[in-house]
């Protein structure tokens, strides 16, 4: 017999709850273990970015703690380190194109632009990945010109 939702909404608050929740949560992105739990116990006991040593925190800001995986891998482990957000979503080579912020979205069958600055999300979809990179470079390059013009 299936559990009240006030019952299934207090489970969700316990640590066992929040526990489950985000192991659901890695399988449903893709992320692949052959223990899951360990897997748990590493992410929550990392402290500090495995790649700039930042100390991590939790939410969507810069420093928000991330479990970084390869996208192309489907039949083994394809977790690679446990990252604040800046390092996985700009400053690492994130998956397929050889390009930073420019990657390959499997569900979409499309190339993805995704760039993080200020703690404000820019993300753009192209059915190449040569548009992808063509835009993250006139992207960025616009968005060096009017950081130089507002500081005069």
């Amino acid at each position: 017999m299936p559990q009240s939702k006030e019952e299934q909404s207090a489970y969700r608050q316990t640590a066992a709850g929040k526990k489950r929740g985000r192991i659901n949560n890695w399988k449903q992105m893709g992320i692949i273990s052959y223990d899951y739990e360990a897997l748990y116990e590493r992410f929550m006991s990392t402290t500090h970015c495995e790649e700039c040593s930042v100390l991590l925190t939790y939410g969507l800001n810069r420093t928000g703690k991330c479990l970084d995986h390869d996208h192309s891998i489907d039949d083994r482990e394809n977790v690679r380190a446990v990252l604040c957000r800046a390092c996985n979503v700009n400053d690492r080579d994130t998956n397929t194109s050889g390009v930073p912020n420019v990657s390959y979205e499997k569900s979409g069958d499309r190339w993805r632009y995704e760039k993080t600055v200020d703690d404000v999300r820019h993300r753009k979809s192209f059915k190449t990945k040569a548009d992808a990179i063509r835009y993250k470079y006139h992207y960025e390059c616009c968005q060096r010109i009017i950081a130089e013009d507002a500081n005069g």
